[in-house]
């Protein structure tokens, strides 16, 4: 299993749409997206080493104010708490707020920024 999907189903059992990258159509919101933002990959005498470390950003949209504030820790929790099949370790490093405006509403976003430790 790869890390995208394992990550993927964790997340769809908050029960909200989640997709890596971005939604190819309009979703209803709370909705989760993720991206990758960095990997290193670590290397050992004889090469390449089967462990890596991935910085993933979590975006959690929603329309309320009440509804972000629910899903963001529970997402974290959620991820922090996870160990199973390629992933070893999940950390959070950061979670921040903010807002965009589409089309006349304004959508409110968490930010989670995470690391996860994961066999290649």
């Amino acid at each position: 299993m790869s890390l995208e999907f394992e990550l993927g189903v964790l997340l769809e059992t908050l029960g909200h749409p989640v997709v890596w990258g971005l939604f190819d159509s309009d979703v209803g919101f709370p909705r989760i997206s993720l991206h990758r933002v960095g990997t290193v990959t670590g290397y050992a005498l004889q090469g390449r080493a089967d462990v890596e470390t991935a910085r993933v950003q979590v975006n959690i949209d929603a329309l309320s104010y009440g509804e972000l504030i629910s899903l963001g820790p529970q997402a974290s929790q959620l991820l922090t708490g996870y160990r199973s099949g390629s992933v070893i370790r999940i950390k959070e490093l950061s979670r921040r707020d903010g807002s965009s405006e589409t089309g006349g509403e304004v959508v409110r976003r968490q930010m989670l920024d995470v690391q996860v430790r994961y066999r290649a």
